[in-house]
């Protein structure tokens, strides 16, 4: 299942699944169903901190940035953007390592349409380019492709794929999914996983927040019959979101990919590496000055 598909499918199904999943269904939904909302306000402002930390057999590295997201108005009418500005990475030398962060388009009801190609990275160098026009539109074509995917994927994660989903804490909700897993140095193959997709309600928006209103959104994704305890190659991958329930205002999010790997024999065994990469974003809200006319909450 692709990435696409399977935010598609969620968002058609978690209703569905949950009010399935008691035998109240018939009646509406289950006794403490949280059902999320899209309605972030005309303008917010937050102060994002993103961090990469990677760790494996071949070294630990970390890199972090941090930048401003601010949502302004756009041309269209019912459609806004998300403009990030002052962006800064730490160490400066890994600013490869990470995605750019380019201006997202979406419109009132929370849907991805796009992001800015003026922005674009590779794009002022490939303009400059000894080549034939036709070549530099089919490459800038590509580069624009692979940044929207990457901001799709950021959109999904904290928008399109929550909103107007019902989740009841206690009873998650099962999907049939497929993972990429390593069994060798260089191998992989793709097998079929179980993605399970929780809510915990009650959850303080900030680790010294006193007042508890977001919820944690949970998605886990493991290959079927595979676990931690077992032997042999493995990979697990976990997203967590943290997040206000009536507006999807995000808080936080953790991304957590591990996997194990048989790198070859050694002395007649077969020893396992294992590889980690988390990557975090903080949304901070009013901690700074913000822009001109933007909400702090």
């Amino acid at each position: 299942m692709t990435r696409t598909t399977r935010f598609l499918v969620l968002a058609a199904l978690l209703p569905t699944l949950c009010a399935c999943s008691t035998p109240t269904a018939s009646r509406g939904a289950p006794r403490q169903a949280v059902t999320l909302r899209f309605a972030w306000p005309e303008q917010l402002s937050a102060r994002v901190t993103h961090s990469v930390t990677m760790n494996s057999p071949l070294g630990n590295t970390q890199v972090q940035r941090t930048y401003w997201l601010t949502v302004a108005p756009a041309e269209e009418e019912g459609h806004r953007q998300l403009v990030p500005s002052d962006i800064e990475v730490s160490p400066p030398q890994f600013a490869s390592m990470v995605d750019p962060v380019p201006t997202v388009h979406f419109d009132d009801d929370g849907c991805f349409q796009g992001i800015d190609v003026q922005e674009v990275p590779g794009q002022q160098m490939l303009e400059v380019l000894p080549m034939e026009p036709e070549k530099k539109a089919e490459l800038l074509e590509n580069l624009v492709a692979v940044q929207e995917e990457a901001a799709l994927e950021y959109w999904d994660r904290l928008v399109a794929s929550w909103r107007g989903v019902t989740l009841t804490p206690g009873e998650p909700v099962r999907l049939e999914s497929r993972i990429v897993v390593g069994t060798g140095f260089m191998e992989k193959k793709e097998v079929a996983a179980e993605e399970r997709t929780s809510i915990e309600v009650d959850v303080p928006c900030t680790a010294d927040a006193q007042e508890r209103r977001c919820v944690r959104l949970t998605v886990d994704l493991q290959p079927v019959g595979q676990s931690e305890v077992e032997t042999g190659p493995m990979a697990r991958k976990r997203f967590e979101l943290v997040t206000d329930p009536d507006t999807l205002v995000p808080y936080s999010t953790r991304l957590t990919r591990m996997d194990r790997v048989d790198w070859g024999k050694d002395s007649g065994e077969q020893p396992l590496k294992e590889f980690l990469q988390v990557e975090e974003y903080v949304y901070t809200y009013g901690a700074q000055r913000v822009p001109p006319g933007s909400t702090q909450l």
